[in-house]
Parts: structure tokens; sequence; C-alpha cells
């Protein structure tokens, strides 16, 4: 698509105050389109580049760099499209920063299944030390894994994913990426999941009959084990006791209280029982 009238873009976003701009397609790679409000947000600057459509806002009295991506499937042109990223990310920091859209890369091989162009190990490590050298949060999904699937089903991957700066993360209360419900495109949309309610530190009650379970430390050290979370160590430290704890309500919900659930019917099915011969003896 060479141009995007204003009606083309409403039709994905209905919004009266709508701003938009567009990057036409580039070779095999599709065209690229950004919606904001304008009512809420003051465009300063847009920039773009090979597979990347980028736009300076005002929001909230913050500056923001939002880069909106389709990346090329060759590795030499992801190569290029990451070292500009780079190059650009160091040399403007009066904002912080979101990139997002579709990266045509995994960083782990568990995010991609089922397809017979499998990225290699190669790339992943490459894609993974760009993010890692760009200094912005892969943060960890939130229900779905995959955001792209074949038409069949049966091949599915994590292509596309959103970068934030630390800052996003601590200011807007960022717990995760939320891969949401596709509509007529073979991708999954991104959206950011935000805890927008400030409850200041957030308890959390451990419960010492916990340690009755023999299995519990041994969950524990599994569970952590696999956490795999990215970015500077104060907020992989943060983000691995957030993920742990939800994996302690998890066995608290489907083990432990089970666990509980299966005594309490035990002494229930007792008490009937004991209920029942009191009856037969009360009736001979």
């Amino acid at each position: 698509m060479e141009e995007v009238k204003e009606y083309i873009a409403n039709s994905f976003w209905g919004a009266e105050d709508l701003g938009f701009s567009f990057s036409a397609a580039e070779g095999r790679s599709g065209g690229i389109l950004t919606l904001w409000r304008t009512r809420t947000v003051s465009i300063i600057s847009s920039f773009r580049g090979t597979c990347y459509l980028g736009t300076k806002v005002n929001w909230k009295n913050g500056v923001y760099y939002i880069v909106n991506v389709y990346s090329p499937y060759s590795l030499i042109f992801k190569r290029g499209l990451w070292a500009e990223l780079l190059e650009m990310k160091q040399g403007f920091s009066d904002g912080e920063w979101i990139i997002g859209g579709e990266f045509n890369a995994v960083k782990r091989r568990n995010e991609r299944v089922g397809s017979s162009i499998d990225s290699n190990a190669s790339e992943r490590r490459e894609f993974a030390d760009f993010i890692e050298g760009i200094g912005l949060v892969d943060v960890p999904c939130k229900g779905k894994i995959f955001s792209w699937y074949s038409g069949d089903g049966r091949a599915k991957s994590r292509i596309d994913r959103l970068l934030v700066s630390d800052a996003i993360v601590s200011i807007w209360g960022v717990v995760g990426q939320l891969i949401s419900t596709r509509y007529v495109s073979d991708h999954f949309p991104v959206w950011l999941d935000i805890d927008k309610e400030d409850w200041g530190p957030k308890l959390f009650k451990f419960n010492n009959e916990w340690f009755s379970n023999n299995d519990f430390v041994s969950f524990i050290e599994k569970e952590w084990k696999e956490l795999e979370v990215s970015g500077r160590g104060d907020y992989v430290l943060k983000e691995k006791f957030r993920l742990i704890k939800d994996k302690m309500k998890w066995w608290n919900r489907e083990v432990f209280d089970k666990i509980d659930l299966e005594v309490e019917e035990g002494v229930r099915d007792l008490n009937i029982s004991d209920d029942m011969d009191v009856m037969e003896v009360g009736f001979e």
C-alpha cells in the first residue's frame, strides 16, 4: 500500500480525535501505520527508516519515542535494522522509549514451534544481544505465549513483542505483555498490561504450613531456576520475585489447598459414615 487515507486509518480505530503516521511498504515488507489520539498526545516530530516508523510525542508531561517495527526476514537486513535502532536510541536520551512490532526473530528456541524454517541459535543469540544492548526491557508475557500462528495452526512463534524503558515499567506500573485475541490477521495484538492503581507495596502472606509439604522447597527451587527475565539486575530480581510469588499462589491453590480439601472431604465422609452407622443402629 502506497498511501493511507484518513477513512482507512479510522476503520482501524474509530476515534474522532485520530492522528496517524504511515510508512509505505518496501519490497516484501508491509506498510507500517501508527495511530494516536490528538486530544491527549502532542506530536513533537516523526522519523522513519528501513522497516520502522518512529514518533516522538509528549504525553502527560512526559516525552516518549514510539517506534513501530516491521522487520525483514533476512538476517542480514535484521542486523542492519538492529544496528540502526541501537544508534538512534543512543543518540536521543531526552525521553523514554517503546520499540514494538514484528521483529521476525525469537530470543529462545521455545518461542518458535512447528516451523520448518527454524531460526538458528546464532540469530537467537544476536537478537537477545540486541535487546540487552539497547537497554530496554522485554517484559514477560501474560496469557498466550505465541503472537503468530500459521493458517493450519501447526506453526507458531513469538515474533511480535514490545521493548520498553525501565522507567516506563516503574512509572506506568507495567506488569506484563498481554497477547490478545486476533481477528483477521495471522498475528495477535500485543498490549502492555498496566496496573493503574497505586496501592503501595503489595503484601504477600507467606504460610509457614507450606513447609509441611515435602514437595514445596523442591517446587520453588525448580520454578526459580526456570524463570527467564531480561534487563538490568535490579529489574530482573524484582520480576523474578513477582513471578515466583504467582507460582506460589498457584501451588497453594492447586496443590496445598487440594490436599487440605481432600482431608476435609475424608473427614466429612467419615462423619457421614459414622452418622449412617448410628442411624442403622438406631433403626435396629
